[in-house]
């Protein structure tokens, strides 16, 4: 069979990668990922020792997503950020206003207001762990609380 026209194919190629876009190769400022503001971080943790000035409102849905313990410490006043199980349903803390607390935790900058964000709570000589060393929210608070002791009866 004869070829009929033989510089066709070549002309093809060429016409296509002419008209292709050009490929740049990806920079190293692209690969990077930025830092996750978010991400808890237990090795920033601080411990405070404050009053609690109000506690957030119950509600039939849990707490508000803007739901924070005012805590009055001697460097002035914080919003404590708790979970919605906190304070709700079963294995929840009960926290009264003007009660002494120990919060550790760490700042962190949520929808433009510095608030900190309560891992572990000690009331009435509990200590609650409401968050994961991660910062995910324990569901049932309660079941993760420890006494001040150490040994324990037989």
């Amino acid at each position: 069979m004869k070829r009929l026209y033989p510089g066709l194919g070549a002309l093809a190629l060429l016409a296509f990668f002419s008209l292709a876009a050009p490929g740049y190769a990806q920079t190293a400022a692209a690969t990077t990922k930025p830092a996750n503001p978010f991400r808890y971080d237990v090795g920033k943790e601080v411990t405070l020792i404050a009053t609690v000035r109000s506690v957030p409102g119950k509600s039939s849905s849990g707490l508000t997503p803007d739901s924070f313990l005012m805590l009055q410490t001697k460097s002035g006043l914080i919003n404590g950020k708790v979970t919605p199980f906190t304070l709700n349903g079963k294995g929840s803390i009960s926290i009264t206003q003007g009660e002494q607390i120990q919060a550790t935790g760490m700042m962190m900058t949520l929808q433009s207001k510095q608030v900190f964000v309560i891992r572990t709570l000690v009331v009435g000589g509990r200590t609650y762990q409401i968050r994961s060393e991660r910062g995910f929210p324990r569901e049932h608070p309660g079941a993760y609380a420890t006494t001040g002791s150490k040994g324990g009866q037989l």
